[in-house]
């Protein structure tokens, strides 16, 4: 009897720890329970400790999270000061960092998420919390385009930035000749008007300033040709918050180099080549 009973107790213990346990979530739900992704601690109401956990749901058990939220609780009493739900709030790595990016000495959230697809497209936003609210400071998809790219005479690729009437130019020589045959009589002259394209923003990444003493961000947008894996490089706008919004500071174009060098949006960040260095040139 009493093994009998021990079996009992045993089974229902191990069943309990397979369908969650103490989780608020029923067995046939498991997949939609939300997982805590992160949990931070800061100042980002400027009064007191706030505790900034990161939730996310996994339907397929793999990397991809859907239902992506921030929850800011005060530390102290446990009570709920903001639930932020981002415009894009599915996708992979979703990741928090808390930091002062507006230079009041309060932090902000900054929110990344990973789309997943081929081009290493992501999402970020950066959320103030100094008012009692939450409020929404940057958002990747509303940072305005000031780009356009062609193919130009003597076999280059021009980048326009259409702000500040400044043009960067690359020789694609190093493209070869199927490539250059396609769009260029012998002369060098296009055989007709050829676009480029210049992407949605691509990549967000936040960067300290130490004479500021606040972060700044990095935007960066994928300069493609006539296919999408047809890549050249990156425009590079450095960004800061002006006291009501993020503004462009400083703007360059990193191209991608033939060499050693293992070439990603980040290392391509940190290779500078201006108008007029050919593709092929050795840094």
């Amino acid at each position: 009897m009493k093994k009998t009973l021990l079996f009992s107790v045993c089974t229902l213990l191990a069943w309990s720890i397979v369908l969650g346990g103490a989780s608020p979530c029923a067995a046939t739900a498991q997949k939609n329970c939300p997982t805590l992704i992160s949990e931070q601690r800061g100042c980002v109401t400027g009064e007191g400790e706030q505790i900034v956990t990161l939730y996310g749901t996994y339907p397929d058990k793999g990397l991809f999270a859907q239902d992506i939220r921030v929850v800011v609780t005060q530390a102290e009493s446990g009570e709920t000061v903001a639930e932020i739900s981002p415009a894009e709030n599915a996708g992979y790595l979703p990741a928090v960092l808390l930091a002062d990016f507006t230079g009041d000495g309060t932090k902000e959230i900054f929110l990344g998420i990973d789309s997943g697809g081929s081009g290493g497209f992501g999402f970020a936003y950066i959320y103030e919390l100094s008012g009692g609210t939450a409020k929404e400071i940057f958002d990747f998809a509303k940072v305005p385009m000031p780009y356009t790219a062609q193919y130009a005479d003597g076999y280059r690729l021009t980048v326009s930035d259409n702000s500040a009437s400044l043009m960067y130019s690359i020789d694609i020589r190093g493209r070869g000749e199927a490539y250059l045959g396609a769009l260029y009589a012998e002369d060098g002259t296009l055989k007709a008007p050829v676009q480029a394209d210049v992407s949605a923003v691509n990549t967000v990444l936040p960067f300290f300033m130490n004479t500021a003493n606040r972060f700044h961000l990095l935007v960066m947008r994928r300069v493609t040709g006539l296919y999408n894996a047809d890549s050249f490089g990156y425009t590079q706008d450095f960004m800061r918050w002006d006291g009501t919004q993020f503004i462009t500071y400083f703007r360059l174009f990193g191209i991608y180099c033939k060499g050693k060098i293992q070439t990603t949006p980040l290392a391509a960040s940190f290779w500078h080549l201006f108008a007029h260095l050919p593709c092929n040139t050795s840094v």
